[in-house]
Formats: structure tokens, sequence, C-alpha cells
């Protein structure tokens, strides 16, 4: 009788403890609590191509939870692009800075099994994004600036993405998969895009209560994408689209209950594009998470 009282009480301990575990940079995670409910997420990512620079620094803010396996999303791109004048074509150094293309998203983690120190979730999210990014910006010669080197991508997208956690004692897995559709604009519709992310973490120190305890996590992931060709005027554009892998490895830091640090360092190993495309150089990302309560 005593070792099942015992069991009992670890069972419903472990929700808990099932949590107790962090998120990954770049993976979707199917947890839907503490850093992921009613918070504050801000970080900055550099991407260069050549002489093109591009940085984007989302606010992402989580301001409501209707339920505890429901949450909502909202984020604000801050977006910088420049591009060195190495070409008598673009007459003069080219820089734009504003907001990029708002995005909103729901998540749902639909089926949740927790066990003492682990749980297993899977969550569906919905996703769409609003063209509030510029997209008349112009070179120093006076000619609108090629799509890649705009705010915004001029129309609106949905998306859907589905969700796996595992997470036991110490170790957590991700995974995800989804798909996102671009409407057109002017006669240009940017090409379909199925992306994909695994991710492995692993917990420091063992033996904690919550995830707000302080600990470190280090992660290690595996981000890729599926990008169809974009197309202008219902023809294929050749030079668009293919299929470009990254391996990040990360570490996120619980500072505080209400507060920690993270960082990425995203490095290409597969880039195979169509057509002729610059290849895509180390992407470096830091930034942090505030819950409200």
């Amino acid at each position: 009788m005593r070792v099942a009282a015992a069991l009992l009480l670890l069972s419903l301990s472990a929700p808990h403890l099932a949590l107790a575990q962090g998120l990954p940079f770049h993976t979707q995670s199917a947890l839907t609590t503490a850093f992921e409910e009613k918070g504050l997420r801000a970080f900055s990512m550099v991407q260069r191509r050549g002489d093109m620079t591009a940085s984007v620094s989302p606010i992402v803010l989580l301001p409501w939870a209707p339920h505890h396996r429901v949450t909502t999303m909202v984020v604000l791109p801050m977006v910088h692009k420049s591009l060195a004048a190495s070409a008598p074509a673009v007459g003069s150094p080219y820089s734009a800075t504003g907001i990029g293309d708002v995005a909103l998203s729901v998540k749902w983690a639909f089926f949740a099994r927790n066990r003492f120190a682990g749980t297993t979730r899977f969550a569906v999210i919905v996703s769409g994004s609003l063209p509030t990014g510029a997209t008349e910006s112009r070179l120093g010669t006076g000619e609108v600036a090629p799509r890649p080197l705009q705010l915004g991508k001029g129309t609106g997208s949905v998306g859907t993405t589905l969700v796996a956690t595992l997470v036991r004692d110490r170790w957590g897995f991700n995974a995800d998969v989804g798909h996102v559709l671009y409407g057109s604009d002017d006669g240009f519709r940017s090409g379909s895009v199925t992306r994909y992310d695994v991710a492995i973490g692993f917990r420091i120190p063992r033996h904690i209560e919550t995830i707000r305890t302080r600990t470190l996590q280090l992660y290690l992931e595996w981000n890729g994408s599926f990008a169809e060709r974009s197309r202008q005027g219902g023809a294929d554009l050749v030079n668009t689209g293919g299929h470009l892998a990254y391996l990040s490895p990360g570490v996120q830091w619980v500072v505080l209950p209400q507060l920690l640090f993270e960082g990425s360092l995203q490095v290409p190993v597969i880039h195979d594009p169509y057509g002729t495309q610059i290849d895509p150089g180390i992407r470096p990302a830091f930034g942090l998470r505030f819950l409200f309560f």
C-alpha cells in the first residue's frame, strides 16, 4: 500500500516535472506552458549572402492562453537589409530598415500524456502573416530593389505545422513539419515552403522542480526547408527555391523564474538550390524570453 501511495503521489506531481525542459531556439515545441504562455520573446538573427546582409529582430508576444493546452502568438519583426555597391547597377550602397510582415498563430496541444519527469505531446499550429512589410524600397539608381531586398513579401500567407515533443527526465526531443502558402502580388508569387525541424535538448542540472528553476540547457537542432520556385507573370523564376538545411547548436540559460537568455549558431550543411543562387553563410542568433507573471 505504501508503494502504491508513493507511486500515486509521483504521478500527481508528474505534470510539473514533465515541463522541466526548455524550448529550442528554432524548432517548434508542443509544450504550451511556462515560457510559452503569456510572455515575451525578443531575439536577433543575422544572415549574409554575398554582398547582401539581412538581419531580423522579431518581438514575439504570447498575449493570451485561453486554455492550458492553447497559446496564441503575435510576431512583430523589425527587419534591416543592406547591399554593398559592388556592382555598377547598384549605384550606391543600399539599405532599408522597418517592420516586416506581421505573423499570427494559434497552437493547440491536442494530445498530452504525462509521466513522472516526462511527457509526450502533439500539437498543431495554424499560422498566417499580413503584408505589412514595405515592397517599394529603391536602389541608388532609382529602380525598385529586387524582391529579396524588400522588407516584406507584399502578400499574406497561411500555414499549418504539426509538432511532437517527448521529454524524459533531463532529455528532450522536439520535431515539427509544416507547409506555408503565399498569395500573389502584382503577378509575383513566392514559392510555397515545406519546413522540417528536429531538436535534441539536454538539461543541467538533472534534478529540478519546474522549467522556472535556474538551469542550463544545451541543444542541437537540424532546421531544413524545401521551397518551390517563385513565379512571375505565370512563369517560374529559374533561380529561386530549393533545399536548404542548417545544423544549429544552441544554449539556453534560465537566470530567473521569469527570465531566460538564449543563443544559437546556424551552420549551413545542405544547399541544393534550383538554378544559380548565392551560398548562405553562418547565421548567429541571440535573445531572451520573459514571462508576464
